[in-house]
């Protein structure tokens, strides 16, 4: 049962992971509660993990794979992150926040008149 449990965790990534490279984000918005999902099934895996149950290798080599699912939906995140960022700065996207979600300081933006010119 452990690894069926591992292995619908990946499942779940790699949902979030398609969701990512989608070009809206209502597929994120879908993918979400998944993750809660997800998150249950490891609790699971750790517990039979700790009572002994489960073969061994064959947990540690599903762990290792999803290990390598989440280092990919992290990257890119972390890229969406930047990209907005990116734009954001070019717009000079007024009220400015931070990755923590709060309002940036103003004096951060002194000056920053800057134009963007797109031709197309």
């Amino acid at each position: 049962m452990t690894r069926s449990k591992i292995k619908q965790a990946r499942d779940r990534i790699e949902a979030l992971r398609l969701a990512l490279l989608s070009p809206g984000p209502e597929e994120i918005g879908a993918a979400l509660p998944g993750l809660e999902e997800a998150a249950l099934c490891l609790r699971t895996v750790e517990r039979e993990v700790r009572e002994g149950i489960g073969t061994p290798y064959e947990v540690r080599r599903e762990l290792r794979l999803l290990k390598n699912d989440l280092r990919i939906v992290s990257r890119l995140i972390d890229h969406g992150v930047a990209f907005c960022q990116g734009w954001a700065k070019m717009l000079g996207g007024c009220p400015a926040y931070t990755q923590a979600g709060e309002s940036a300081p103003s004096e951060q933006f002194a000056g920053a008149g800057r134009t963007v010119s797109l031709r197309g």
